[in-house]
């Protein structure tokens, strides 16, 4: 089965700050607390979803509302209405605090050790849920990102989901259905975790992250629906970060042959950066080859005057043959191919050299 999330009435909840994007997922929550209370939530779930749209808050927060202590739980008439004042925990009280904390015994999350999660992490586990929950109502298993589960501990997991231990819910994450085996899919309730518009995004980063009107709706856009990545542009300066770069290139024509191999060293040292680098070239490069036919459309509308002033220095061939020189880098970055020459490529070109 698969709930697809809409967006609903963002009614002032009172949730921890951690969960408040959460609102926009109100919806599918409102559903799987439903089911809880009425006895009929399956066992294993799966949540699937773009990276940052709240897959592993929501099923923290779905941990939380089954075992929180002061909730109160509407009866048979209420069940059907659209109050969803019942869904949220207390986040007030000894199991809200423990889960709050990472420190309650029966919420077990598992996360990959390295680049995956190991049939020992699942054999740790199955150990575990062989003994009776410690404290709560009903014990919860997160495992985050179970598409990186090699073979051997996704069949170890499966042999749990066809003989789930009593007062228990798994809950899988991962970026999308077929990354997984089809065995633990069709053990699985999918629920797909829709994109994050960007005026919700927009709207959560001036109210919880203070940021300008402006800011906001530029990360917002770069976000790509993802939550956590707009949060990390805000709070790691990506703005100050992508106005330099765009100054820098804006400048390239003015500079040497010798300061332009000396910038493209410096990108290529860090691969983490320069995709972001890259990411950011690109999107200047779209920007100014719709600017000419669609100027509403820019992506960067906080650089308009810039790109006003540079969009007429190259041709539409020209851009474009920069964005397939973009994708040549990353496709090195990828391939651990030789990144500085192919960057050292990419800049020359991109000074008109």
């Amino acid at each position: 089965m698969t709930i697809r999330t809409e967006e609903a009435d963002l009614s002032a909840f009172t949730l921890p700050s951690e969960f408040n994007h959460l609102k926009y997922h109100i919806k599918t929550l409102s559903y799987l607390t439903r089911a809880f209370t009425a006895g009929t939530l399956s066992h294993a779930l799966l949540f699937t979803g773009l990276q940052g749209v709240g897959k592993q808050s929501a099923a923290q927060m779905l941990s939380m509302v089954c075992n929180c202590l002061e909730r109160s739980v509407p009866d048979d008439s209420e069940q059907s209405g659209d109050d969803e004042s019942s869904i949220w925990p207390c986040g007030r009280c000894r199991s809200c605090h423990k889960i709050l904390n990472k420190s309650h015994p029966d919420i077990l999350l598992i996360r990959p050790t390295g680049s995956f999660i190991k049939i020992d992490q699942v054999r740790s586990l199955i150990q575990k849920l062989s003994l009776k929950p410690y404290e709560a109502a009903n014990r919860f298993v997160i495992i985050a990102d179970a598409d990186t589960m090699n073979p051997e501990a996704g069949n170890a997991l499966l042999k749990v989901l066809e003989e789930p231990p009593d007062r228990t819910t798994i809950i899988l994450t991962a970026g999308q259905v077929s990354d997984l085996l089809p065995t633990i899919i069709s053990r699985c309730m999918h629920i797909r975790l829709s994109p994050i518009p960007e005026d919700f995004i927009a709207r959560f980063l001036k109210e919880d992250y203070a940021a300008t009107p402006d800011e906001a709706g530029i990360l917002a856009r770069m976000a790509s629906g993802s939550i956590s990545r707009a949060v990390f542009m805000k709070t790691n300066h990506w703005l100050d970060r992508r106005n330099h770069l765009i100054q820098e290139l804006v400048n390239l024509r003015q500079r040497s042959v010798g300061f332009i191999m000396a910038f493209a060293e410096r990108l290529s040292q860090d691969k983490e950066r320069l995709t972001e680098c890259l990411e950011i070239f690109r999107i200047w490069l779209r920007d100014l080859l719709i600017y000419r036919y669609a100027p509403d459309q820019i992506v960067y509308a906080d650089l308009e005057d810039t790109i006003r002033n540079e969009y007429r220095k190259s041709d539409s061939e020209t851009l474009l043959s920069l964005v397939d020189l973009i994708h040549t880098v990353q496709k090195k970055i990828e391939s651990n191919g030789n990144v500085r020459l192919s960057t050292e490529i990419l800049m020359m070109k991109m000074a008109g050299q």
